[in-house]
């Protein structure tokens, strides 16, 4: 026993004599002040001992913002590295930022939530089995990682990438246009797309990734959608605040989602970009669709849809339609989670809107970081739902275009009196599951095609006409 006791009493000190430290020399980390609040050695048996360590966490704020003054820097985004912790167990406190249920790895690469027993609002509490660990507010979504998946998109006939600036630290401000090269552009939807204005929203990114693998893929499906569409899209707006690991702002402190309407002397070089190449894609047509993807702390997904009262009736229905195609078959994404807006000149909807008058249909779209639905008992954020959002999303714009690509036809009826007729060229063999859209997709009926050919489907009402949308889906009847 005495021996027990002298090996563990060593085992100790050498415990003791390797301090923790903390780091942020990688791509995105971040990290303020870290107070070590106490140090206590607890024995949960005769023969162990475990030393506890507890740390207050200052996340570190954006720099001051020249463009508006009047706004608090954020200091949401954390990312650190501490070594020396395998066998400690580690208290963590959150002082000015806001983790539901932060995130760790042993590698820097592959990413966990802390379990309910672990963390909770501004806090963990772990005992980490490697001695060196990594946490942050999110699984992140780094310049590196970027630059390997567009290798991986570049690499496509299909995908080409250019540089529309150069931030203020140096980085090339990318943009990939994805579309078929064989079809003239006149016949396509032109769709611009951009993430991580603000740099510590990495689950935008994520789930534009989802979107652009589905986008790209060699299948019947996505080589549809790219010979119905050009889709612009800019995966990092803010490519200094993401790899420095800023929260709101660029490297400069500048805010870059509010900042479309200021004076030249604080406009910000990536909006200035952004500007000026969005203004040459659109010289001769404006862009048909814009979405601003980003992350929020609400506890939900959402669209920013812009009221009629602020708009038009025609411009908010389409909005309402898009967002309701998103949600329609979604299980992470509902009607109730909407937020409803005006179209303000700083923002790039409003500064679309100035410019279009409501032509191009330009909406912010929102992940969430913790669970969806605001239910913490339900589904939790992950790198595969965000992903699925991704492919959720690029299928409500395909529904919104009408693109009708292999196994999903959306077909607009002719009216006839109290009946409206539904018709396609040319439809594949087979069973389909036939829909009619009031604010959802809503099974209606089914058909059986035994040879392809001209499909011709009619409504009949009594009352008042159906004239809504058809949907016409390959499918198995239960």
């Amino acid at each position: 026993m005495k021996w027990l006791f002298i090996l563990a009493s060593l085992a100790a000190w050498l415990q003791e004599g390797r301090p923790v430290t903390f780091s942020t020399n990688f791509d995105s980390g971040s990290l303020g002040d870290v107070v070590l609040i106490d140090s206590v050695w607890v024995r949960p048996s005769r023969t162990d001992s475990v030393l506890h360590l507890s740390y207050e966490i200052i996340s570190r704020l954006d720099p001051d913002n020249p463009a508006n003054p009047e706004l608090q820097p954020s200091g949401r985004w954390f990312f650190f590295r501490m070594e020396n912790v395998a066998g400690k167990h580690i208290y963590l406190n959150f002082r000015n930022t806001d983790p539901k249920r932060a995130v760790y790895s042993y590698n820097g690469k592959d990413f966990h939530r802390f379990e309910h027993y672990q963390a909770s609002l501004r806090k963990v509490s772990a005992l980490f089995t490697c001695d060196t660990v990594y946490v942050a507010y999110f699984i992140p979504y780094g310049w590196d990682m970027l630059q390997q998946r567009l290798v991986q998109w570049t690499g496509l006939s299909y995908v080409t990438m250019d540089t529309l600036g150069i931030s203020m630290m140096g980085l090339p401000i990318q943009m990939l246009t994805v579309t078929d090269p064989q079809v003239p552009e006149k016949e396509k939807d032109r769709i611009w797309i951009h993430a991580r204005v603000h740099p510590s929203e990495s689950p935008a990114s994520w789930q534009l990734d989802g979107l652009l693998d589905c986008l790209t893929e060699d299948s019947p499906v996505g080589r549809e959608y790219r010979r119905r569409s050009v889709f612009y899209v800019v995966p990092f707006t803010n490519p200094d605040g993401v790899y420095g690991g800023y929260s709101r702002s660029n490297a400069r402190g500048i805010n870059q989602e509010i900042n479309w309407d200021h004076p030249d002397s604080v406009t910000s070089v990536e909006v200035e970009a952004l500007r000026s190449t969005m203004e040459l894609l659109t010289a001769d047509k404006p862009f048909d669709l814009v979405l601003n993807v980003h992350a929020q702390s609400s506890d939900k997904a959402s669209y920013y849809i812009h009221t009629a009262e602020s708009t038009s009736e025609e411009y908010y229905r389409k909005a309402m339609l898009l967002a309701n195609l998103t949600t329609d078959d979604n299980p992470y994404f509902f009607p109730e989670d909407m937020f409803y807006s005006s179209p303000a000149p700083r923002y790039v909807e409003g500064w679309i809107w100035n410019r279009t008058q409501g032509k191009t249909l330009a909406l912010t779209i929102e992940m969430p970081y913790s669970y969806y639905n605001e239910n913490p008992e339900g589904e939790w954020v992950t790198i595969p739902s965000l992903r699925e959002n991704g492919e959720f999303l690029l299928r409500a714009i395909s529904d919104y275009f009408q693109w009708n690509v292999p196994g999903r036809y959306i077909l607009e009826g002719t009216p006839k009196g109290n009946r409206t007729v539904y018709r396609y060229d040319m439809l594949p063999a087979g069973t389909y599951l036939i829909y009619i859209w009031e604010d959802a997709w809503i099974p209606y009926d089914t058909a059986v095609r035994k040879r392809p050919g001209p499909f011709r489907y009619l409504i009949r009402s009594k009352e008042k006409p159906y004239r809504g949308l058809l949907r016409v889906s390959s499918g198995r009847v239960e």
